[in-house]
């Protein structure tokens, strides 16, 4: 690794070297090194980081390091998890990494130290938690809470329900929990249907509780409530997770019910705050915490371990590659878990909110591609509906495939084992094509390979575990913004959206005046005649 050099002269040499790599195979790389299985793979953590099967050679990761330590990647890191304003445009910190230190670190944030307030709040939440589930928490008629349902869009959801799905073994059986992020009144009716109002309970999250789609969900929750149990007793059936207490209490919950969401904490990254308040109430405080100690792991092992052996800037790196140099576009995210069916689209949040961006901090463009379109499904399923693309598509679409050596029930140890098996399979097919042996194979019948894949293996899904993805992801996330220049934790592109959502529904309920409404282009204009048209049909 050569940090003499300055950041344009690296990337000219990662282009001169993209150009002399695109003429070698996968197959012709792993002839080359008998053990590239094992030189291009890492332990970090408890996670195996397979990316042999990559376009890549050593060369490749020897530069891409370079530009990693040009950029200042890993002083960066530090900076951001000793709480300096690293969210530049917004001019605050982004301590999501706070959330998960030891209880007697000291991190400052305008001459305060948050830890004791991050303590507080984990015992609230806590005890809270503990409530419900032995049955003591009780609705306004005096019927002990069993449901809970959870109001939020975006990172106040996507996170938590990930999560969810991802423990639900770990799951509190008697505990009924739901999510509804839209606004589409179906989905909420489908959410409360078969739920008894006096024994269920809402958590709201939004740090600013401004975001309109909660705030309808919550008056709408709040109507399902005052049918059965009165505006009287609607109180003890609302919890707030918020940056702004007073906003919320104007909206009738009350101060004992907030729980508090600090204004250095994303959306995004905030599955180990106060957001993650249904999900402690599922599996319980002890397995909670479990899952931050597997993120306080990856914190650490990303600050302290170096490139070669780093599985969070080598992945980093590896996205970096694939979008600026090889072009690629997209990323295919295939677990092979049923449990982890959410995790595609909380990538999608993670990633693509935090990297789709067309502007460097140094308010120039760019020259290359930045950001990939994250997507994906669970793995068997994803081989029966687009992995026929994956393998045979005129377009390369990089995979990563994420397994587990161990089932959550050991009698269904041979299903696990037929999960790996089939990920195993899809990875050599794709990088390595149709059998050598199988030369008569027709045309239409042949895999060409050199479709590049990354494989996370980890032990088993338990908090701990699903801990250290979460946190990878999230370093990986802004690792690669740091190289790109970009700021991973602002989202100016939807706050643009939601202004302009707010002008034409003011529009389409007749409430703007003939002066203040926007001149609109005529695509848009005739929408919204339509719009008006079909709603008299």
């Amino acid at each position: 690794m050569d940090s003499s050099r300055n950041k344009n002269q690296i990337l000219s040499s990662l282009e001169e070297h993209r150009k002399r790599l695109s003429e070698k195979s996968l197959i012709e790389l792993f002839n080359n090194d008998p053990d590239r299985g094992s030189h291009f793979s890492t332990t970090f953590g408890d996670l195996w980081i397979d990316i042999s099967k990559q376009l890549i050679d050593s060369t490749t990761i020897d530069l891409l390091a370079d530009l990693a330590e040009a950029s200042k990647v890993n002083q960066f890191l530090l900076d951001m998890m000793a709480g300096s304003p690293v969210n530049w445009s917004e001019q605050k910190p982004a301590l999501h990494t706070a959330l998960r230190a030891s209880r007697d670190s000291k991190i400052l944030v305008e001459g305060i130290n948050v830890i004791p307030s991050i303590s507080e709040t984990f015992e609230k939440m806590e005890d809270f938690s503990q409530c419900i589930r032995s049955g003591k928490l009780l609705g306004a008629t005096g019927a002990p809470i069993t449901s809970v349902v959870a109001l939020g869009i975006g990172g106040s959801n996507l996170g938590s329900l990930m999560a969810y799905k991802a423990l639900s073994n770990f799951s509190h059986k008697d505990i009924d929990i739901r999510f509804c992020s839209s606004i589409d009144p179906v989905e909420l009716d489908q959410t409360l249907d078969g739920l008894d109002p006096e024994t269920t309970i809402f958590v709201i999250t939004s740090k600013s509780f401004n975001t309109k789609e909660t705030l309808v969900l919550m008056e709408n929750a709040k109507k399902w409530l005052e049918y059965s149990i009165g505006i009287e007793g609607m109180s003890k059936h609302l919890v707030g997770i918020t940056g702004s207490r007073e906003k919320a209490t104007n909206l009738g919950i009350e101060e004992t019910m907030i729980f508090d969401l600090p204004d250095w904490v994303g959306g995004r990254f905030s599955l180990s705050s106060a957001a993650g308040l249904v999900l402690m109430i599922s599996i319980g405080p002890t397995e909670f915490f479990h899952l931050l100690s597997g993120m306080k792991e990856i914190d650490h092992k990303t600050l302290s371990e170096p490139f070669e052996s780093n599985g969070t800037l080598l992945l980093s790196l590896i996205d970096i590659w694939n979008r600026s140099f090889l072009n690629y576009p997209t990323m295919a995210v295939v677990p092979y878990s049923s449990q982890m069916s959410y995790l595609p689209a909380y990538l999608q949040q993670l990633m693509m909110e935090s990297l789709g961006k067309n502007i460097r901090k140094d308010r120039h463009g760019f020259g290359n591609s930045v950001g990939s379109v994250i997507w994906g499904a669970t793995g068997t399923e994803g081989q029966h509906a687009f992995f026929q693309f994956l393998h045979q598509g005129t377009d390369v679409i990089p995979c990563e495939m994420l397994g587990f050596s161990n089932s959550y029930d050991q009698a269904l140890q041979g299903q696990q084992n037929s999960l790996f098996a089939n990920l195993l399979a899809q990875t050599e097919a794709l990088a390595l094509g149709s059998s050598t042996e199988k030369e008569d194979l027709t045309p239409d019948r042949k895999l060409e390979g050199n479709r590049p894949s990354t494989v996370i293996l980890a032990p088993k899904l338990t908090p701990f575990i699903l801990g250290q993805l979460i946190a990878l992801y999230e370093h990986r996330t802004v690792a690669s913004g740091v190289i790109w220049g970009v700021n991973p934790f602002d989202q100016w592109g939807v706050e643009s959206g939601k202004s302009i959502a707010i002008d034409i529904e003011l529009e389409i309920n007749e409430i703007s005046s003939s002066e203040t409404m926007t001149k609109r282009n005529s695509s848009s204009e005739k929408l919204l005649e339509k719009f008006k048209i079909f709603r008299n049909i």
